[in-house]
């Protein structure tokens, strides 16, 4: 199930909140990987596609997702894998661990460690995540981070900063379907597709 930004409801501090149903921050170094274009469903697959490149993710396996991108302009084949180590609590972020390998070595894959948050105010929703990357062809700690805010589930807006540069996005959800704009490296502007199956 892909949940971009869940549902958070008061539980009892010693239990996970479900996030393996949950919101997850694909790969937070690699702007084709679907935070811009996320859907929220229960379907095991989802397609996301911009001018960078396109991703195909699977997430049948609870707390574990698996994907395959096409990046355009290095014309590298990635192969993705993200897991959420620590479960999203009520009052604690979840911990999520990714790592990419790329047909060839320009960098844009490695690996990252992220903490998570999603809240809800009545509709109002906002999903943060933030950490550190270190990508393949560098020793180098990246500061990542990222922030989606929607008023009504379906209107999203938000930036992913990959280590490098800023990547604005609006979004709109409709059903199993999601469109919207991205600003690659803040300005190289695309238009984002997202499909949950």
């Amino acid at each position: 199930m892909i949940l971009v930004l869940p549902y958070v409801q008061a539980q009892n501090p010693q239990e996970s909140i479900p996030l393996a149903d949950g919101s997850k921050v694909f790969c937070p170094i690699c702007v084709a990987n679907g935070y811009a274009s996320g859907i929220e469903s229960p379907k095991k697959w989802f397609f996301t596609a911009n001018s960078v490149g396109a991703a195909l993710w699977n997430v049948s396996i609870p707390r574990v997702q698996i994907g395959a991108t096409f990046h355009g302009s290095s014309r590298g084949v990635r192969g993705l894998f993200a897991y959420q180590a620590v479960l999203e609590r009520e009052k604690l972020p979840g911990l999520n661990l990714s790592y990419g390998l790329q047909s060839q070595e320009t960098g844009a894959t490695g690996s990252a460690v992220t903490l998570e948050k999603n809240f809800r105010f009545g509709e109002n929703r906002i999903n943060v995540f933030g950490g550190a990357s270190r990508q393949t062809n560098e020793t180098k700690l990246r500061t990542v981070f990222g922030t989606k805010y929607s008023p009504d589930g379906k209107w999203f807006v938000g930036n992913q900063f990959d280590g490098r540069a800023h990547n604005p996005f609006v979004q709109y959800v409709k059903g199993d379907y999601s469109v919207g704009f991205l600003l690659v490296s803040a300005k190289d502007l695309t238009l984002t597709f997202g499909v949950t199956f």
